[in-house]
């Protein structure tokens, strides 16, 4: 409307305005120069108890991202060259990435509606080759688990579940993570749980996996803690360590994340309650938890909606755009056509869903999408 000021919504806003927020994160940081042990300190052990009671399993190891942590998982299974891994064509290009790094072929499969992999598809890919399943928690919404789980026992395959998008998310009264013989998270700055830069984790109920893990995340070593021996590799590998001020912030985010869940969780009901007659909204099964990584609608007339939202100034995104199996590095491995997969990328849009966003923004992405639609 002419005349009309346009209000900025941001889709991230990573700024700590919270005075008393950065008061915790700069003691937190104070706290290790303090003490000195910049790697693998205190902190990065308190860290990793706290990520594995809160994700229902025996072990966690902090690692320098969620792409390590998925590419050591792969690593500690001994997937490799000659093996196919089972994954979804809607993810960001790194869980694709992770399995051509290892050596091994990725299978690309169809989606549900919900953006999340189809167990049915799942099950008629699987041929003498496959030797895993990574399932994409996408947007913060697990998959059936219960079903991928049940597939891979009955196969005698492994399950990584790619949980970087869906730390706090729960399946039927179990969190993500749990459901897998290595789980992975990443808690990279844009995450509900956000450190500041690159951060990650493995979760396992596996000791020997749980032991592997910390070997291939420092070099493939045992790393003494005197270093007098520096160079005893077990395994080939890199420097995959997360650092103690890092482990030492994501703490502070810790106690936090519980309020941060829940704002965003008030957010997804106010659009699903304005605005389920214009588009399709998520939906939130009683009893599970949607980790809310973004908010994520499909609608008609998608382009046009995201030029006329940026154009009044609410930043909207594309998560991921082409399909991993489109990429060009990826062509060659693709089989089959996921149709579904396409038809819902040719639908998808987030929108602004952050706990930092005010009521009065919230009713300005409502305002907007409403008359987009449906005029004055």
């Amino acid at each position: 409307m002419f005349g009309e000021k346009i209000m900025h919504v941001p889709f991230f806003n990573l700024k700590v305005d919270d005075a008393s927020l950065r008061s915790e994160l700069l003691n937190s940081v104070e706290a290790v120069l303090k003490h000195g042990r910049i790697l693998l300190g205190p902190e990065v052990t308190e860290f990793e108890e706290k990520v594995a009671k809160e994700a229902g399993v025996k072990y966690a190891v902090g690692l320098s991202s969620g792409s390590s942590a998925l590419y050591l998982a792969l690593k500690c299974l001994d997937i490799g060259p000659g093996d196919e891994v089972i994954t979804t064509p809607l993810t960001w290009i790194i869980t694709g990435n992770a399995i051509v790094e290892c050596g091994a072929t990725p299978v690309f499969v169809d989606i549900n509606d919900d953006f999340n992999i189809d167990p049915d598809a799942i099950e008629k890919a699987i041929t003498h080759k496959t030797k895993a399943i990574i399932p994409v928690h996408f947007t913060g919404l697990m998959c059936e688990m219960d079903r991928i789980f049940n597939i891979a026992k009955r196969h005698k395959i492994y399950l990584i579940e790619d949980a970087a998008q869906a730390y706090g998310a729960q399946y039927k009264s179990k969190k993500s993570g749990s459901f897998s013989s290595i789980g992975i998270f990443s808690m990279n700055s844009m995450k509900v749980l956000g450190g500041f830069g690159e951060a990650g984790a493995a979760v396992t109920d596996s000791l020997e996996h749980y032991e592997k893990l910390k070997i291939l995340r420092y070099t493939g070593t045992k790393s003494d803690p005197n270093k007098i021996i520096t160079n005893e590799a077990i395994y080939p590998s890199l420097n995959h360590k997360i650092d103690t001020i890092h482990a030492a912030m994501l703490l502070v985010m810790m106690k936090h994340l519980p309020e941060r869940m829940k704002r965003r969780q008030d957010i997804a009901n106010r659009y699903n309650k304005a605005l389920s007659n214009l588009v399709i909204c998520p939906n939130f099964i009683k009893g599970d938890t949607h980790a809310l990584y973004t908010y994520v609608i499909q609608a008609e007339k998608r382009d046009e909606l995201m030029k006329y939202l940026n154009d009044n100034g609410i930043e909207t995104k594309i998560y991921h755009k082409p399909l991993v199996s489109d990429a060009p590095i990826f062509k060659q491995y693709v089989k089959e056509d996921t149709p579904n997969a396409r038809k819902v990328l040719s639908r998808f849009l987030s929108i602004p869903g952050h706990e930092k966003l005010s009521d009065t923004q919230i009713d300005y992405v409502i305002e907007k999408i409403t008359f987009f639609y449906k005029g004055s």
